[in-house]
């Protein structure tokens, strides 16, 4: 299955390239001129070579005339094949090379305005002479037209324009060259400039500015690719991807400036150009390697090498032009790597380098067309290749780049859905742990609630219950002191039950809580009850224990008034003083010595408890006493730390 997927791909990359060279194949058709105008395509044309000695004569100077004898026909397209190496430097003759077209306006009026165009003139400058008179000449920039189209208007004062007569154009091109130069001219076209003039520019578009925009397109996409890398240093195949985009850029400079006009510098500027096609041989093929994953430590070091050899063999200057066997090498070199990588691909196939292999095997079809073209064995008209064939390498490129970030976002989707489960999972397991917990937590909390009303009441009513049952059974006790008692286990046992009763942390619904349970009680012995209190903030820490704390100290003070202090009112103040409440509990009675009371046995054990309380709660127990005025002050924190 992978294997057909990878052809479907395969066949789709094919069928862009068939595209492309649809798309050039159709921007070279010519439109039909209209009739009374004829469009002229000159297949054939008349030749004269006039040998012009080491110097080469200004334009025109030297034109023979179309009646001089030794003109003879020539079929267009015609070229001079190039060798693959050939000798430069020695002293050589020029000979002019001229080319004859003669164009005929059937009687008409005035003439339309004409125009003259040459898919490709290649192998020096040219002239171009339209009845005698010279057009153009490109003798001081010839070396920028190697790819340029030929497009030149024909003044009207050229054209002969008699009225009743057929209006002729002679039109002759001159081409100087040198012994073993290879040169080529393509077929002619002539006829009225507004069908000339889109013809041209379609080929310009197609020869020139085709490769500018698609080489400054790869540059940008190098630049985004080198960002990335940039950011991620370890992904090297991005570098490579950027490294190819920078070198396909000076490999297509030709296409951008116009060739340097000093021999050496010209020399140099066509080396690196063309010494770059090495480069990006050699760094396509080690972008494949990375996207495979694999490293071919000593087919990348052959690689390298043959680049490196290659820049030392070609550094201008020579005495020989082997342009052509360069490219042949390269082609050859090509063969060899793409095979080892079609045979890896067979191996261990994958998506992005069965794209990438497919995308080189056509470029390196591309490559022998251009080759060929370069060469000139191959009709002149047809047009440079590889800058488009380039694009779908750089597809390939993006495809395997693209089919990366899927797989890794893809990758981190697969790894967020377990990240996910996993978390529902362990926030499951979390609920239920935390579920358990609770139900410990109230269970223990009921426990130790058990735990606390059993010591409570085994400490407080128990105790008293057993201690006045032996005095009964002793017969200590009358029926007053038995209620006494069992109205002091009451007040003990409904204390017990106050103090579960829920008050959100508020002492004033405490005390008040209180107040109700004794209030009867302390009528019936005759104490009037003065109450001032205030608003207070809850108390965070006030839970079930801190207030039974609370309702036995304050129970312990009114227990002590009614029993010694001969009383006549009593008074509960609370308030708050800085970060403090103060519970007060005052009386009108006899009063007492303090200090005594905290020497003799009962009285120091009731203080030391009243104390021991307050300081489980946080606070203290503040005690003085005069006669008509006793003041038991119970100091609690508004936080306790």
């Amino acid at each position: 299955m992978r294997r057909a997927s990878s052809v479907c791909c395969a066949t789709r990359l094919l069928l862009a390239a068939l595209a492309i060279l649809a798309t050039l194949g159709i921007a070279g058709c010519a439109p039909v001129a209209p009739e009374e105008v004829p469009l002229q395509h000159y297949t054939e044309a008349y030749r004269q070579i006039v040998p012009v000695g080491a110097v080469l004569p200004e334009p025109g100077i030297v034109r023979p005339s179309i009646t001089d004898p030794g003109w003879e026909p020539v079929q267009l397209p015609l070229t001079t094949p190039r060798p693959p190496v050939l000798p430069v430097g020695g002293e050589s003759e020029w000979d002019m090379h001229w080319y004859h077209v003669r164009y005929v306006l059937p009687a008409q009026g005035a003439s339309p305005p004409l125009a003259l165009y040459v898919p490709r003139v290649r192998g020096g400058p040219y002239e171009v002479h339209a009845n005698d008179r010279l057009l153009v000449s490109n003798r001081h920039d010839w070396r920028s037209q190697w790819n340029r189209p030929v497009y030149v208007p024909i003044p009207h004062d050229v054209v002969f324009t008699s009225p009743g007569i057929d209006q002729v154009v002679d039109i002759v091109i001159g081409i100087p060259l040198k012994e073993r130069a290879a040169h080529a001219l393509s077929t002619l076209w002539v006829g009225p400039m507004d069908v000339i003039r889109p013809m041209a520019e379609r080929r310009l578009l197609v020869q020139v500015t085709g490769p500018q925009v698609t080489s400054l397109t790869i540059l940008v996409l190098g630049l985004f690719s080198f960002g990335f890398w940039w950011g991620r240093r370890k992904e090297s195949a991005y570098l490579f991807f950027a490294a190819v985009s920078a070198v396909w850029w000076l490999r297509n400079l030709h296409y951008h400036i116009d060739a340097p006009r000093g021999d050496v510098t010209n020399d140099w500027f066509w080396w690196a150009t063309n010494l770059s096609m090495s480069w990006v041989m050699v760094l396509t093929y080690l972008f494949a390697f990375r996207i495979h994953h694999q490293r071919y430590r000593r087919a990348e070091q052959a690689l390298v090498a043959f680049a490196i050899g290659t820049a030392v063999l070609t550094v201008p200057p020579l005495p020989w032009d082997a342009l052509v066997l360069q490219h042949v090498v390269n082609a050859v070199v090509s063969v060899f790597v793409t095979g080892f990588i079609t045979w890896v691909a067979w191996r261990h196939p994958t998506r992005e380098l069965i794209a990438l292999t497919v995308a080189l095997w056509i470029c390196i079809g591309i490559g022998v067309h251009d080759i060929l073209l370069l060469g000139l064995r191959i009709t002149p008209e047809s047009v440079y290749l590889m800058p488009y064939g380039t694009l779908l390498i750089f597809g390939a490129f993006l495809y395997a780049v693209l089919r990366r970030y899927r797989g890794a976002i893809d990758e981190v989707e697969r790894i967020n859905a377990s990240l996910e489960q996993r978390l529902a999972q362990r926030t499951a397991e979390l609920e239920e742990n935390h579920r358990r917990l609770r139900v410990v937590e109230r269970e223990q909390a009921q426990l130790l609630e058990r735990q606390r009303l059993m010591r409570d009441m085994h400490d407080g009513m128990g105790s008293a219950l057993m201690s006045s049952l032996v005095l009964v059974e002793q017969g200590k006790l009358d029926m007053r002191a038995v209620a006494d008692v069992l109205r002091e286990c009451v007040d003990d046992l409904r204390l017990v039950i106050d103090s579960l009763e829920p008050i959100g942390h508020d002492l004033v619904t405490l005390l008040a809580t209180l107040r109700y349970r004794l209030g009867r009680r302390l009528e019936a012995a005759g104490l009037r009850l003065d109450w001032q209190v205030e608003d207070l903030p809850p108390l965070p820490w006030l839970d079930a224990t801190a207030a039974l704390q609370v309702l036995r100290i304050v129970q312990e003070a009114l227990t002590n008034i009614l029993k010694h202090a001969q009383a006549r009112s009593v008074g509960i103040e609370l308030r708050r003083t800085g970060n403090q409440v103060h519970v007060l509990i005052r009386d009108d009675g006899r009063g007492f010595d303090v200090e005594a009371a905290a020497q003799s046995d009962e009285g120091g054990r009731g203080l030391r408890n009243l104390r021991k309380r307050a300081q489980t709660l946080g606070g203290d127990v503040e005690i003085q006493s005069r006669p008509g005025d006793t003041c038991v002050r119970l100091v609690l924190p508004l936080v306790r730390e």
